[in-house]
């Protein structure tokens, strides 16, 4: 058993050396039918990805893009954008 963590992730793919890296983020089954539980997710994936960008060892040559979260909910999903945009200066795209 393994406890994957934003740093963990972090870790693993910069010493893959991959070209494209995503950040690690809290999934919700599209059928939950939990509002709570998506607004829940999406505030965790922003602050794992603030924890993602901390730990990125490799910025100028591996691109970290972060993932945008709210389930199929429209408002939580714009959300969940305006709070990446906030990080815009240190992410290549979505």
């Amino acid at each position: 058993q393994m406890l994957l963590t934003p740093e963990h992730s972090m870790r693993i793919q910069n010493k893959l050396g991959a070209d494209i890296m995503m950040a690690l983020d809290d999934v919700v089954s599209s059928v939950n039918p939990s509002f709570e539980r998506f607004e829940e997710a999406t505030h965790r994936t922003t602050r794992w990805f603030d924890r993602c960008l901390a730990a990125h060892t490799r910025p100028h040559e591996q691109n970290l893009f972060p993932i945008v979260q709210g389930g199929l909910d429209y408002g939580l999903r714009q959300e969940s954008l305006r709070q990446l945009m906030e990080r815009d200066d240190r992410i290549p795209g979505y």
